[in-house]
């Protein structure tokens, strides 16, 4: 498979698709997108997320793609007794709670999202909401 990247394209599409989704849970967040290796593609404010989601939200987006996985799944593993307790304390970009998502083509990552500004249950509705959207490229991508 070629070398897959998120493209501004792409970044776009997420961002409307996190508005809306946003808007009509009536919750304001923030939007980050980054690529594969955690460097920043998009950071998006709607409506009236706090201002520390903008920070947040590049975390969540960050850890989610270089550990390739969610960020709620990563937070499993990183409770007291588990097996990477206290990790996010030896990095301060790792965030271990809900709210991000690896970007991922065929078991391939390729990108990171974070959404933060609501409660982790409202962060990971609007996030389930932008990785409809990119499902809809990565179907493209397979089918080349």
């Amino acid at each position: 498979m070629a070398k897959r990247i998120v493209t501004e394209e792409i970044c776009e599409q997420l961002a409307m698709a996190a508005k809306q989704e946003s808007r009509r849970i009536g919750v304001g967040v923030t939007l980050s997108v980054t690529d594969e290796a955690g460097n920043l593609l998009l950071l998006q404010k709607f409506g009236n997320a706090i201002l520390p989601s903008l920070e947040i939200s590049a975390k969540k987006a960050y850890t989610a793609a270089v550990l390739r996985q969610p960020t709620a799944e990563f937070g499993q593993i990183a409770q007291v007794g588990q097996s990477a307790f206290g990790i996010n304390v030896t990095n301060d970009k790792l965030v271990i709670f809900g709210g991000g998502f690896p970007l991922q083509i065929k078991g391939e990552t390729v990108g990171g999202i974070g959404v933060s500004g609501g409660s982790v249950e409202e962060d990971e509705t609007v996030a389930h909401a932008v990785l409809k959207v990119f499902a809809k490229f990565a179907e493209e991508w397979q089918e080349e």
